[in-house]
């Protein structure tokens, strides 16, 4: 894919620009978004890849460490499953649909179109859940 180039369409595609998705989610949106952790989580785990790309499963692996992290249950394959499904049917959908990840359900792979404006807010929620880092 060319990142140099603007690609714009029919309702639900992405405008980029040099890699970057060029329309912001408005401040309820974004606010929304970040409202539930698993999506959070996920979305710390996207910005923190080179390229924006990952398979559910790696994230799904990555959301039970961030939620470990934050209480006492222990990751288990069945919590693994139940994070995985709701990343597939809940999360990834609604990210899509605010255009910040393409989700690909036959390759079960999601790509994060770099959002500074998003960044910025997990940024802040990362060091609030996070202050130790």
């Amino acid at each position: 894919m060319n990142h140099d180039s603007i690609r714009s369409g029919t309702e639900g595609d992405h405008a980029l620009q040099n890699g970057r998705a060029v329309t912001t989610p408005s401040f309820d949106e974004l606010f929304d978004l970040l409202a539930e952790s698993r999506r959070r989580y996920a979305l710390y785990t996207l910005i923190g890849t080179e390229d924006g790309l990952a398979e559910v499963e790696q994230l799904a692996d990555d959301v039970a460490m961030w939620e470990a992290r934050t209480g006492d249950e222990p990751i288990t394959d069945a919590r693994h499953e139940a994070i995985a499904e709701e990343l597939r049917e809940t999360h990834l959908p609604r990210l899509a649909e605010a255009d910040i990840v393409e989700y690909d359900e036959r390759s079960d792979v999601v790509r994060y179109w770099r959002q500074p404006t998003l960044e910025e807010y997990l940024e802040h929620t990362h060091y609030k859940e996070f202050p130790s880092e």
